[in-house]
Formats: C-alpha cells, sequence, structure tokens
C-alpha cells in the first residue's frame, strides 16, 4: 500500500512536470497533495479499520484524482483519458460520503445516488468525446482563466443534475448528523463538515459557470474547491489520531483506578467513553441500546449500557480496566468482612466456652472450700477451659507453624480434622512465612468447608513447591457441587495466584490453589 501511495504520486508528478505543458509550482503542489492525502489518509483507514471500505473508497478518490492528469500530458490518447475521468473522483468522492463509514451501500437510497454519480462522470465524459468537436490535445487539468463561449445544453442539463444530487447529499449527511447520538456526532462531524465543504465547493463552481461569471471569478473557487479537496483527508486522518488518544486514555484510566474506585465510576467511564449517557447497571440488562459485560475471573459483576455507535474494541478495554477495579474493591471488601466476622467469631467462642467455663470455675471454687469433689471438678473444668483455649488460639494463628514449619502444622490440622484426612504430600524445606501461612489458612478453610458441606469419608491433602510457584490441593470423594469459595479466592489473589474449583455433582470437589513464594 505505501508502493502504491510513492508510485502514484511519482507518476503524477512526472505528468505535470514533463507532461509537455507548462505547468506552474502551485498547481503542480497543489494537484499531487490533493492525490497523496486521500491515498495516504486511505491506506492509514484500511489499516485501522480493516472491516470498513472508507479507506478503500478514499483510496479510490485519489487514484482518480491522479487517473485525470493524464489531461496534462500533450498528446491525443492522454488528452481522451483525462477527459472521460476528469468527474470520476467526484462519484468516488458522493459513494465515500453516502456509506461512511462502513463503506458498504446498504439502501435503496444509497444505490440510486451512488448510480447516478457513477453515470454523471466517465458516461458523459464520454459521450461529450465522441459528439464534440476535436481541435487536438489541450491542458485540461491546470485551471486558468479561459473565455468562454457559452456552455453547450448538454453540459447544462449535467451541470444542472449533479448540482441536484450535490444538494441533496449535503442535505442527507447534515440531516444524518443531526439525528445521530453524541458519540456518532463526535465521529461523523470532520466526514460530514469536510464533505459538506467540497460538495458546496464544487456546486458553487458549477452554478458560477452555468451563470456565466467572469473567469476571474470562476477560477479562485476552483483553487479553493481543491484546497478543500487537500484538507478533508487530513481532517479524517485527525479523527483517525483521535480515535488512538481514545484508546490511550485507557491506560491513564487503569492507571486512576489502581488507586481505587471513584465517588462516581459512571462519570469516570462516561468521559473516558465520550458518551454523557452511559449507565452502570448491577443486576439483569434489557434494552436496545449497547451493552458491554464487566466481568473478572468467569464472573459477570456489572454491565455498561452505552451508545450502540462505540467502537466495540475501545468499550471492551474501557470494562476490562473497570472490572478489574471492581473486583479488587469487592474482594478487599470482603476481607475486610471476612476479619470483622472472624472478630465476632473469636468474640462468640470466648464468651461461649472458655470464659463459661471459666465463670463455672470460679463458681465452683466458691463452693469447694470444704468439699474434696468439687475442688475435683473445677480442676477437670479448668482442664477444659485450656484446652478450648488452646484450641481457640490455634485457630486464630498455629504456633506450631511458626516453631516447627508447614509439615508438622499440616499434619496436627489434620489429625484434629471432622473428618478423615490424609496429607499426602508437603515441602521438605521451610517456605516463606507468607507463604506458609497462606498454605495453611487455604488447607484449614478447605477443610471447614468439606467438613460442613461435601458429606466426604476422606480428603486428601498435598502441597508442593517447584521453582517458586506453591501448589495446594484438596480434594474430597464428597457430593460435589461446589460454585466458588469466595474466602480461598481472595487469600490466594493476594500473592497474585489463582484458585480453581472443580466439583462435578456427585463426583467430589477438588480444590487447587497456586501463588508464587515471595521469598523465591
Amino acid at each position: 500500500m505505501r508502493v502504491l501511495w510513492l508510485g502514484t504520486g511519482f507518476l503524477a508528478l512526472a505528468a505535470l512536470v514533463w507532461g509537455g505543458y507548462e505547468v506552474s509550482v502551485p498547481a503542480v503542489v497543489l494537484n499531487l497533495a490533493v492525490g497523496l492525502s486521500f491515498i495516504g489518509a486511505g491506506v492509514e483507514a484500511a489499516d485501522r479499520r480493516p472491516d470498513s471500505f472508507s479507506g478503500r473508497l478514499m483510496i479510490g478518490v485519489g487514484l482518480a484524482w491522479f487517473v485525470r492528469l493524464a489531461g496534462a500530458i500533450e498528446n491525443d490518447v492522454a488528452f481522451a483519458v483525462g477527459v472521460a475521468t476528469k468527474t470520476l473522483y467526484l462519484a468516488v468522492l458522493g459513494h465515500l460520503l453516502v456509506t461512511y463509514p462502513t463503506g458498504r451501500i446498504t439502501s435503496r437510497w444509497q444505490r440510486v445516488v451512488v448510480s447516478v454519480a457513477y453515470l454523471l462522470t466517465v458516461p458523459v465524459n464520454v459521450g461529450y468525446l465522441l459528439v464534440a468537436p476535436f481541435d487536438g490535445p489541450q491542458n485540461i487539468v491546470v485551471i486558468r482563466e479561459v473565455q468562454y463561449q457559452g456552455v453547450p445544453m448538454v453540459a447544462v442539463v449535467v451541470m444542472v443534475c449533479a448540482i441536484v444530487l450535490f444538494a441533496a447529499l449535503v442535505a442527507r449527511m447534515i440531516t444524518r448528523w443531526l439525528r445521530s447520538g453524541s458519540v456518532a456526532r463526535r465521529e461523523l462531524g470532520p466526514v460530514v463538515w469536510g464533505g459538506a465543504a467540497i460538495v458546496l465547493t464544487t456546486v458553487v463552481t458549477y452554478v458560477a459557470a452555468l451563470a456565466g461569471l467572469p473567469p476571474g471569478v470562476q477560477v479562485p473557487l476552483q483553487w479553493s474547491t481543491e484546497v478543500a479537496l487537500v484538507v478533508w483527508p487530513l481532517a479524517l486522518l485527525y479523527g483517525l489520531l483521535r480515535a488512538r488518544l481514545d484508546r490511550s486514555a485507557v491506560g491513564e484510566l487503569a492507571v486512576s483506578l489502581g488507586a481505587g474506585l471513584p465517588g462516581d465510576l459512571r462519570s469516570v467511564l462516561a468521559r473516558t467513553l465520550h458518551d454523557p449517557t452511559l449507565e452502570i447497571v448491577y443486576g439483569e440488562v434489557s434494552t436496545s441500546r449497547g451493552v458491554t459485560y464487566l466481568e473478572a475471573g468467569g464472573t459477570r459483576l456489572a454491565a455498561l449500557v452505552h451508545d450502540p455507535a462505540l467502537d466495540p474494541a475501545f468499550v471492551r478495554a474501557v470494562a476490562a480496566s473497570a472490572a478489574l477495579a471492581v473486583q479488587n474493591e469487592q474482594r478487599a471488601r470482603r476481607i475486610v468482612e471476612a476479619a470483622d466476622e472472624a472478630r465476632r467469631q473469636v468474640e462468640r467462642d470466648l464468651h461461649d466456652g472458655a470464659q463459661q467455663r471459666l465463670v463455672s470455675v470460679l463458681l465452683t471454687l466458691k463452693l469447694a472450700e470444704n468439699s474434696p469433689e468439687l475442688l475435683a471438678a473445677a480442676r477437670e473444668e479448668l482442664g477444659r477451659a485450656l484446652d478450648d483455649l488452646r484450641e481457640l488460639a490455634h485457630g486464630i494463628y498455629p504456633v506450631l507453624l511458626t516453631d516447627a514449619g508447614l509439615g508438622p502444622a499440616l499434619q496436627s490440622l489434620v489429625e484434629r480434622s471432622a473428618i478423615p484426612a490424609v496429607l499426602v504430600g508437603v515441602p521438605d524445606e521451610r517456605l516463606s512465612p507468607v507463604a506458609e501461612r497462606t498454605c495453611y489458612f487455604v488447607l484449614a478453610e478447605a477443610l471447614t468447608n468439606a467438613a460442613k458441606h461435601s458429606r466426604a469419608r476422606e480428603v486428601k491433602i498435598e502441597v508442593s513447591c517447584a521453582d517458586g510457584l506453591v501448589t495446594v490441593e484438596v480434594s474430597d470423594n464428597g457430593v460435589g457441587g461446589v460454585a466458588e469459595l469466595r474466602g480461598l479466592d481472595d487469600r490466594v489473589a493476594a500473592l497474585g495466584g489463582r484458585l480453581t474449583v472443580h466439583s462435578p455433582v456427585g463426583e467430589g470437589t477438588t480444590v487447587r490453589a497456586e501463588f508464587s513464594d515471595p521469598r523465591r
């Protein structure tokens, strides 16, 4: 595609400079600029939006503009080619404007407009060549003052038809822009207003020719048309670059959301997507508008309801950043809630267990001043209270884990399990304290869940470490059907790890956690 841009530009330059006619430097520069700007912008558009034909149509406008430059060559055949294709670029331009941004004809109105536009160009021009007297080749490309002897009737009819067609096209473009939403307006703005400027300058030029205005007036109008043709592709490139800047804003959004969810997440996302109508829905969605879901780890967190004209890839990138932030916020909230619940559980255990036993011991001692039997009962109750305190302290943080390591701590956990448990394997070497704590509490919680819900006859536990990757696996032969384990997932995710639960109904449950040992 780049070769096309350079090759056609060189051929056009050769026709203008070495074609045999004298061509001014401004005319050379302007003619090259029109064709190269359309082809260059078309190549970029085709690369950025391969799903759209608009880029190819822009390339077509540039090529049609360069083909007409054959009229700058002092040769009969080149003259005929130049006359036949002189207005072809206008038909391709109309095709582009009518079908933008898809570049595809999707309605009868579009098909009629495009067909009429092409019929008014090459076929009419070829007919003119066949019926008009031929006085030898002449430069039909360079704009210059020429004294017109009157406009032929056929040309009048063609110009009137072209003016009507162009006026309808401009009206349609502006109406479409007015009826579009804010997102579509932002995308269509450069195309609609730039295209309208080109079409209007062309219409004014045709009207000036029909009105018989002096050449000193018509020439500046023709120059203004070519200047507008140079600027319009640049406006489209601006739109493409703006779309790239929009995508770069996703990175800034991710950084800002990394510091925590803002007070008004909807406003932040609406500004990033340039869609003031954006909504965030937590629950079922039923709408004809565009919907993009915030998902993390296969879990649907919320939905973005947005203007359907937004680029789907752009919305998905924004949704991914927002989903990660929402997931982290929910995970932090669950960790805080779990910590609060753990403190409440400790308080209940102390109140209902050890505290009651100690109160009972105190009352028994008061009554046991002259009763050996009551003293013996107090000793027994005090022993039970101490056992309860040790059990409670072991659940809060096992001293054995710090003193002896992961193996003995897990063996103690297995011995106290409510259902039969087997420790299949454990690393021989010590892991980092945070890795050992994670292994211990993941296994403790998995055993607790299995005892409460699995109805299993046996649980197997295995811990391994290879190349710094710690793997914890707990499998039982229970009823299965476990969907997720939020507490375990949050704890493993805190180390950047991953927790998977495989629990087909009737086939048991396997909980597998993988995370990196921070020390390694």
